[in-house]
């Protein structure tokens, strides 16, 4: 039964209970063999191909693309970070169910480890052949050579990419074209049904699109915002945005007190109003920064994790466009 790889489902995933990474961590484990379980009644022998995905902006092009002819599990857990994505045996070798597995290679070590050693690299839709993903250092600050924290240890090897493509709606299209194509290729019986679904998902994306520009468009003068990591890279080169990390790509980085001192100069005179945090991570060291400032501090959504089932990935994309024209207002 392809539910036995116990992923989690993010339409009725629960919010996590804190912000911190690593405080839920116990519930995010037990939450998707739960939700695996109570699925097991409605999926048994279902033959519909399954596509494995890894975050949450990526699963919502890939339910539209799936419709009701495949089936779309996510190995995003509750209250972890997607980056620290770690797998069980079961969760493993379960793998070897789906048709289809979405990879952002580097993003996830433990997945790119499981593909291959399971030997499932012909069953990758890897992201990095569909769209150009952004060098690290061509929209994150200079934090002095590689990614370190604060105790001098490297950070999450991401290869050097910004894996945060779904920040750009026109990326993400780019990306349901291709897994239209591929599960038409498993699945050549409902080819027409991909293609179709695969196309109304490039129409909604593509809305979205001359939506954001025109929200962007209409703010004159810079657009720089400075957040907790730097998440938002494609968003800033879609939009003509100017992104500025408290720390890199890695969310476990920790900045030096150098970088923070850098920081406060820098938001005193680009005119910075909100330091911006994400609502998956702890936000100590963006609202300590903001206060030494005298500034606000507010909320984006990364996208990596469906933190609000009542909030899709438009209507979230959306808010963060908001709360950042407000900023700059």
């Amino acid at each position: 039964m392809r539910t036995s790889l116990h992923l989690s489902s993010a339409r009725s995933a629960p919010r996590p209970a804190a912000p911190g990474r690593r405080s839920v961590l116990a519930a995010g484990l037990v939450a998707p063999l739960a939700l695996a379980l109570s699925a097991c009644g409605a999926q048994a022998g279902s033959d519909r191909p399954l596509v494995v995905v890894s975050c949450y902006g990526i699963e919502y092009a890939a339910r539209l693309v799936a419709g009701d002819a495949a089936e779309v599990a996510s190995l995003a857990k509750p209250g972890q970070e997607p980056h620290d994505l770690e797998l069980s045996v079961s969760e493993i070798a379960g793998l070897e169910k789906a048709e289809v597995i979405i990879r952002i290679p580097g993003f996830q070590t433990a997945l790119d480890e499981a593909i291959t050693a399971r030997g499932l690299e012909d069953r990758v839709l890897d992201v990095s052949t569909v769209v150009t993903l952004l060098p690290v250092e061509e929209h994150a600050e200079d934090h002095g050579g590689e990614e370190t924290g604060a105790d001098g240890h490297e950070g999450h090897d991401h290869g050097g990419l910004d894996p945060h493509m779904w920040t750009d709606p026109t990326l993400l299209a780019a990306l349901a074209t291709a897994l239209g194509e591929h599960l038409g290729a498993v699945a050549p019986e409902e080819k027409e049904t991909f293609t179709a679904s695969a196309a109304e998902a490039v129409r909604l994306l593509e809305e979205l699109d001359v939506e954001l520009q025109q929200t962007f468009g209409a703010v004159e003068g810079e657009k720089v915002f400075v957040t907790s990591h730097t998440a938002f890279g494609y968003l800033a080169q879609r939009y003509g945005l100017e992104q500025i990390g408290i720390s890199g790509i890695d969310p476990e980085v920790e900045p030096s007190p150098q970088r923070l001192l850098e920081l406060q100069q820098v938001i005193s005179e680009r005119g910075v109003t909100t330091v911006f945090f994400e609502e998956s991570a702890s936000p100590k060291v963006a609202e300590t920064l903001a206060r030494n400032v005298g500034v606000s501090s507010a909320s984006l959504d990364n996208l990596e994790t469906h933190l609000d089932a009542s909030k899709d990935y438009r209507a979230v994309m959306r808010e963060n466009a908001a709360k950042l024209v407000e900023s700059w207002a």
